[in-house]
């Protein structure tokens, strides 16, 4: 975030060290889940709440403030739109539905039960991936396709334990992030 110059693009460069507390809260479950602490599905709460709740309308928000063309600004609404309600919809569903995590397979597989979940994966998509690729930047765009590529091999991998092997490598793709204003650094000291 010290690479930033304008408040607006704050949340694009906090997105890799949002991605290390998630990634830090579920560290952390992984070490409570073998004994099922009362604190597993505290925990997991919090995993669902980064994961379902904060992502999908983030990152359209974190790409349309910095988008400097306000054609594409309106295409990044219907992503951001696409993301509050699904944000929404999640929320609802995490406050209303017990919410559990399990070792499976190596992997953590979360407990989240809701309708539409066809519906729901495609509105969040939307909202994550097709965001940044609507943007007229550079780096956007690679992140958006990264976060799609990477969601894709997820599921087709992984899709047991699409939650959390998804948000590994989604917290991996944020890199992309440093990419966006280090590259701009670079282009000021060369004019």
């Amino acid at each position: 975030m010290l690479r930033t110059r304008e408040p607006q693009e704050v949340p694009l460069a906090a997105i890799p060290g949002i991605f290390g507390v998630q990634q830090l809260v579920e560290g952390c479950l992984w070490l409570g889940l073998p004994g099922q602490p009362p604190t597993s599905d505290r925990l997991a709460m919090t995993y669902l709440l980064f994961s379902h709740v904060l992502w999908p309308f983030f990152v359209p928000l974190a790409i349309w403030l910095i988008e400097p063309s306000a054609r594409h600004r309106r295409r990044i609404a219907w992503g951001m739109a696409a993301g509050a309600a699904t944000s929404m919809f999640f929320l609802v569903i995490l406050l209303s539905e017990p919410v559990s995590a399990t070792i499976e397979g190596l992997h953590i597989r979360y407990h989240l039960p809701h309708p539409h979940e066809n519906i729901a994966f495609a509105f969040y998509a939307a909202a994550t991936c097709l965001s940044p690729l609507l943007s007229s930047l550079k780096t956007a765009r690679m992140l958006g396709v990264l976060i799609a590529a990477s969601m894709v091999a997820s599921y087709l991998i992984y899709a047991m334990w699409f939650a959390s092997v998804w948000c590994f490598f989604a917290a991996l793709v944020s890199s992309v992030v440093f990419l966006h204003f280090s590259g701009r650094r670079t282009r000021r000291q060369v004019a």
